[in-house]
């Protein structure tokens, strides 16, 4: 198999429900069962969580890799994924045992479902901030900036949110 033949894609990791450290890790091995090479990683970060009061804050990380096959199959992959992980339904933007997004495949531009490139993106730190530190020179195909531009922007109109950088296992 040619890497001519595959498209990188970009998914986004996070869990706010105990132990984080081992959702984000059997995440990641289900991600690389897919995986036709090239793995990226991002560090694992720790940040305060968006939507409903009363959550914990997130681990979240961003990792990389090639892969053969549709956008759709990998969306469905993902969200199989989720529930085979122990996700459970409480609504949007409230906790999760593990939430895997699609943000780029390859340079696609989708509407619908999937919706790629992922529409929040660019407002998003929890999301650019591990994106930048595996490919900051990433090009949106919808807006034409890299990541590392995107991320300068919405530093520059919201301030930096506090992130720490996870290094061991933590629940």
């Amino acid at each position: 198999m040619s890497v001519e033949s595959l498209d990188r894609v970009f998914v986004a990791l996070g869990s706010n429900l105990s132990p984080r450290s081992r959702r984000l890790a059997e995440g990641r091995d289900m991600l690389s069962r897919i995986s036709s090479g090239g793995w990226l990683e991002s560090p694992i970060y720790e940040t305060p969580p968006v939507g409903p009061e009363g959550q914990g804050p997130y681990f979240n990380q961003v990792v990389s890799f090639w892969y053969d096959g549709d956008p759709k199959k990998l969306l469905h992959y993902l969200k199989g994924s989720e529930l085979v992980l122990g996700r459970k339904p409480r609504g949007h933007w409230n906790s999760r045992e593990i939430d895997l997004d699609l943000l780029y495949f390859g340079n696609k531009v989708m509407a619908g479902r999937p919706t790629i490139p992922h529409a929040e993106i660019p407002n998003r730190q929890f999301v650019l901030v591990p994106l930048c530190d595996i490919a900051p020179d990433w090009v949106d195909p919808l807006n034409n900036c890299t990541v590392k531009e995107m991320l300068a922007s919405l530093l520059e109109s919201e301030g930096k949110i506090p992130f720490r950088t996870i290094t061991a296992e933590e629940p």
